[in-house]
């Protein structure tokens, strides 16, 4: 009988000590971040990894009979170094410019460590980026975009703030207490009890200088290149746009199956009726190239995929509106090639401020599914999908690249297209931050 109660009291203290280690600086941490105190809650967290050192994606089964497993914070992944990493990224984004540089080059060490033990979460990439932006790393975020598949790693997310969470909802992340269904939200947006509102439906207001250009070149005279659900492309985007995005219908205009000198022609017109410091949504679906360093898109007569004559120049496309100070955020829908040893988007603008999302990486093709019956390009598809899903007429660019990124590499349901066919690029900024909404 002594030995029974010995064992009880052992077993007893054994629990008492676990919980009093790891689990009770953990708990410390979460209640510090809540009270945003970021500094105070990072040292918990580290001290939580001195008890015990690697985060653990699955749940953490509590001591006691095995008759009555326990499962520590019902089946929450474990990840005190992903929240120490965290906290630094709050810190820097709440301090001064000087700090937070140190800040956020810490906090990209402690990412990067975790990618490199292949702990590989969409909460990682995604702060990762984020860091690359605030440091002005483009090399860095055009590394990661090429090299992050589908993440393999779940992470606890109980601090993170709601729009981040609503970024990254969009494009299918998960909170360790909702199943894995995420409502997205306009940011900012609370009801009468500081809860955040779920998205509304109908047509989101309308901004009067935001305009958009859509040209979508499905024919063309080169063999096998062309893509036959241009139109409807253009048809879903203007929609989009226009009822989920802010944009004006008049503000937008498509252009399908046309020439070079259309498509420039086009470029001045918008850009004359275009107020200074305005926005404009540029999307282009066709066949493009590179050709003596320069990026140029096909006419509907392009024959020869090297011949500029039948071409027209990007960056022409672009001056008239970034020489009057208006923000452009261009999407190509692409096939890309190599050609010559050259690709499509690989030539940098030297003047204004631009972003730049590629559908696919260097060397990739494009593909399409089919959507309420009609065949769309894939590119397209994840675009729209998110603009529903965000419904909001100020979308930060590098959370919508990011959407849009976690979009498509999921894959989608039709006949095909999606999942890893094809991997987009995330957004190449110039002279835009990362929290520039469009």
């Amino acid at each position: 009988m002594r030995r029974v109660i010995t064992g009880i009291v052992g077993l007893a203290l054994t629990a008492f000590a676990f919980g009093q280690s790891w689990t009770g600086s953990y708990d410390a941490g979460l209640k510090a971040a809540k009270a945003g105190k970021w500094e105070e809650a990072r040292k918990d967290f580290m001290q939580t990894k001195a008890y015990r050192p690697d985060d653990v994606a699955t749940a953490t089964i509590l001591p006691g009979p095995v008759t009555e497993q326990r499962k520590w914070r019902n089946g929450s992944p474990y990840s005190p170094n992903f929240l120490a990493a965290y906290c630094l990224y709050r810190e820097g984004m709440e301090s001064k410019p000087d700090k937070a540089t140190s800040l956020f080059k810490s906090a990209a060490d402690e990412f990067e460590a975790l990618i490199t033990k292949k702990q590989v979460s969409q909460e990682t990439v995604y702060f990762l980026y984020s860091i690359y932006g605030r440091l002005n790393q483009s090399d860095k975020k055009e590394a990661l975009a090429s090299k992050i598949a589908q993440p393999n790693w779940k992470v606890d997310t109980e601090i993170l703030a709601p729009e981040e969470i609503s970024a990254m909802g969009a494009g299918g992340a998960t909170t360790s207490d909702n199943g894995g269904i995420v409502s997205v939200v306009d940011a900012g947006k609370v009801d009468g009890n500081g809860n955040a509102a779920i998205t509304p439906g109908g047509p989101v207001p309308i901004i009067s200088t935001k305009y958009a250009l859509i040209i979508c070149n499905g024919d063309n005279k080169l063999p096998g290149q062309q893509l036959p659900y241009a139109a409807d492309d253009a048809a879903l985007l203007k929609d989009s746009l226009s009822t989920n995005a802010g944009y004006p219908a008049d503000n937008i205009v498509t252009l399908t199956n046309v020439n070079a000198a259309a498509m420039l022609a086009a470029a001045k017109d918008l850009a004359s009726k275009m107020p200074a410091e305005g926005t404009l949504f540029f999307y282009f679906t066709g066949v493009g190239a590179n050709v003596d360093d320069r990026d140029w898109f096909a006419g509907v007569n392009t024959e020869i995929a090297t011949d500029t004559s039948s071409m027209v120049r990007k960056n022409d496309v672009f001056f008239p509106f970034t020489q009057k100070g208006i923000s452009v955020y261009a999407f190509y829908q692409v096939p890309r090639p190599s050609v010559n040893g050259a690709f499509f988007g690989e030539e940098e603008s030297r003047a204004g401020r631009i972003s730049q999302m590629q559908s696919t990486m260097e060397g990739g093709s494009v593909f399409s599914i089919f959507r309420n019956g009609k065949n769309v390009g894939a590119f397209t598809d994840a675009i729209t999908q998110v603009f529903s899903d965000l419904h909001t007429n100020s979308i930060p660019i590098s959370d919508f690249g990011w959407a849009v990124f976690y979009k498509i590499r999921q894959g989608a349901i039709g006949e095909s297209g999606g999942g890893s066919k094809q991997t987009p690029t995330l957004p190449i900024l110039q002279f835009l931050s990362s929290t520039s909404r469009f």
